[in-house]
C-alpha cells in the first residue's frame, strides 16, 4: 500500500503515473464543477491571460461529455490529453509486457 502511495506520488514508474491520472480523473469527474473556480496558481499570482487557466475545468466538461465547452474553456486540453494518453498508453504496455 504505501509503496503504491509512494509511486503515485513520485510519479516515477508506469502504475505509478496510470494511478496517479486515474485517481486525478476520479476526483475530478466527482466533483463540483464551481470548485474549481479559483484554483488556477497562476490566476491566483495575478496571471489573467496564462496558457493553463481553465485546463482543470475543461478536463471536467471533458469527463462529462461537453467537448465544445472545453473547447471553449481551454483548448488546450486537447493536445495535453493527446500526450497523456500517448504515455499512459506506453505504460500500460510497459505493465502488460511485466517490465
Amino acid at each position: 500500500m504505501w509503496k503504491l502511495a509512494k509511486e503515485v506520488i513520485g510519479l516515477q514508474t508506469p502504475r505509478g503515473r496510470m494511478s496517479a491520472f486515474l485517481l486525478a480523473s476520479f476526483v475530478i469527474f466527482f466533483s463540483q464543477y464551481h470548485w474549481f473556480e479559483n484554483l488556477s496558481l497562476w490566476k491566483n499570482l495575478g496571471w489573467e491571460s496564462a496558457p493553463s487557466i481553465g485546463l482543470t475545468r475543461a478536463y471536467w466538461l471533458l469527463l462529462h461529455g461537453d467537448v465544445q465547452a472545453a473547447w471553449e474553456r481551454n483548448w488546450l486540453i486537447f493536445p495535453v490529453l493527446l500526450i497523456l494518453a500517448m504515455i499512459f498508453m506506453r505504460d500500460l504496455y510497459k505493465r502488460v509486457r511485466g517490465e
